[in-house]
């Protein structure tokens, strides 16, 4: 699987110039911001940082130690696209909630995949539906056993680790998929742990290819 990354290292290929008002510091700085009128709200979005912090090695060397190959264990966070440059994530401390994109670059490498063929109805209730978990907790617990289980070699796909009040960042995005087509992703356990691993592994999405623009 070849993948369409958006790679802040590539980022002086840019085909386009934008101008926006609003950003943060360090992306002002940086000049460049990718295309994000090329995503569509509902689009899951993928994320691992372009200098892996400690923890970011831990969450990759755990999903490969539940059998991952390294190209999908590398992404270590999800997220779903909203509107513009917003997205809706869960993170620990904060839980469910909503922010913009442009605040990952130029620290992240991100990744858009979407599942073809879907109606625009569907892709915007998909987005509604994960808007629907703000405020929702993080399972930090449950993420702190899943950790444990992999790295240990206990992984069990099937395991429930997750309750109705809490979940981690890529449940957000299959849980707001399977809730509105009805359908559940291949590859993609049926049970609460699902990883950015495996949302990146999935048959049934495929990458978003986005540019670079520079900012004037």
């Amino acid at each position: 699987m070849v993948q369409r990354i958006i790679d802040p290292g590539n980022a002086t290929a840019a085909v386009d110039q934008i101008s926006i008002s609003v950003l943060p510091t360090k992306t002002r700085e940086f000049g460049f911001v990718p295309d994000l009128a090329k995503c569509m709200p509902g689009d899951l979005v993928l994320f691992r940082d372009a200098a892996p912090s400690r923890a970011s090695q831990l969450i990759a060397r755990a999903q490969s130690g539940a059998g991952f190959a390294s190209e999908h264990s590398a992404w270590t966070h999800a997220a779903i696209f909203l509107y513009e440059d917003f997205v809706v994530e869960a993170v620990p401390r904060h839980g469910v909630r909503t922010r913009t994109l442009y605040s990952d670059i130029p620290q992240r490498i991100l990744r858009g995949r979407r599942k073809s063929g879907l109606a625009d109805t569907d892709r915007y209730q998909i987005a509604l539906r994960a808007l629907r978990m703000l405020g929702t907790r993080y399972a930090t617990i449950s993420a702190f056993k899943m950790g444990l289980r992999m790295a240990t070699g206990l992984w069990d796909a099937n395991g429930s680790f997750e309750s109705q009040s809490s979940i981690i960042c890529s449940k957000v995005y299959f849980d707001a998929y399977a809730d509105i087509t009805r359908a559940f992703l291949r590859n993609c356990p049926v049970g609460d742990a699902v990883l950015p691993a495996h949302l990146s592994a999935t048959p049934d999405l495929e990458d978003v290819e986005v540019g670079w623009l520079q900012l004037t």
